[in-house]
């Protein structure tokens, strides 16, 4: 049900590290998002919740601190070195009712009615079949239980993928992005998350676009952090030159200099955020 589940985790596998190397700034970049998330699917005290495509634990453990030590949140991902990262970070925060497991949410054993919210952020772009997953994470929900789940707004919302692809494209030309392929823009126009989650059965769907900020301090901050950390991106880069490589780092750097605002950058992103709830029995 995952789009080519291998080559998706052998992406992100390949940047793992990276998303250590870079997690304070990654924070900064989609806190609001994790907030508007965690609002939309009512965590609070005591919730069972389930983070599907939790990385490095984000927003695993942020709502794991909303739930407090009564709730339970469990956090998968297809990548275990990913949650390396995450159950170190539980184990700092003292966040003992934290779980994390690496695995395939369609296929993994996950027992019906279990949580009272499911959060899916980023993660449902890349499956083959979105409608189905969301089924699938309809029957893990009980009754009355809540989804939010995300995925990022139209290319032209977004100039910090946007930037560097067009970068990428003049060297080796890509193909446009397809928002109804799985990938970066799956599920980008306005209202089709929402149509995803009616389709799957959920009701009092909402949707809503949430606006983010990347920082960095100089071009060079940006570049790293972007190739140490954008999984789609990795095989491209890697199949450049050096001079390529850096050819590409200077129309980047050229790219994002009218974000420049004093002496720090802060790039503009949007995603698009999308709610419902499963019908009470």
């Amino acid at each position: 049900m995952v789009a080519d589940t291998s080559r998706v985790r052998d992406e992100w596998q390949a940047v793992a590290s990276g998303w250590r190397r870079w997690e304070p700034l990654f924070q900064s970049f989609t806190w609001p998002l994790a907030l508007r998330m965690a609002a939309t699917a009512h965590v609070g005290d005591g919730t069972r919740v389930l983070d599907v495509g939790c990385g490095i634990g984000d927003p695993t453990l942020q709502v794991a601190v909303l739930v407090g030590p009564h709730g339970r949140v469990l956090g998968i991902d297809l990548v275990e070195d990913m949650l390396v990262t995450a159950r170190e970070r539980a184990t700092a925060l003292g966040l003992g009712h934290v779980e994390f497991r690496a695995g395939d949410v369609t296929t993994m054993d996950l027992p019906a009615g279990m949580f009272d919210a499911v959060l899916g952020r980023w993660s449902v772009i890349y499956m083959a079949d979105a409608t189905a997953a969301l089924r699938r994470l309809h029957d893990v929900l009980a009754p009355g239980g809540r989804i939010a789940v995300s995925a990022w707004a139209p290319a032209e919302d977004n100039p910090w993928i946007t930037i560097p692809m067009r970068a990428l494209d003049a060297l080796r030309p890509l193909p446009p992005p397809d928002p109804a392929a799985p990938g970066v823009f799956h599920l980008s126009a306005d209202g089709a998350l929402a149509g995803a989650l009616r389709s799957a059965g959920f009701r009092d769907i909402g949707q809503e676009r949430v606006r983010l900020s990347q920082f960095a301090r100089d071009p060079a901050e940006f570049w790293g952090m972007l190739t140490d950390m954008a999984g789609p991106l990795a095989p491209l880069l890697a199949a450049l030159s050096p001079d390529e490589r850096a050819q590409v780092a200077r129309a980047v750097e050229a790219g994002i200099a009218g974000f420049r605002v004093g002496d720090v950058y802060r790039i503009p992103a949007q995603a698009q955020l999308a709610w419902g709830e499963r019908a009470g029995v």
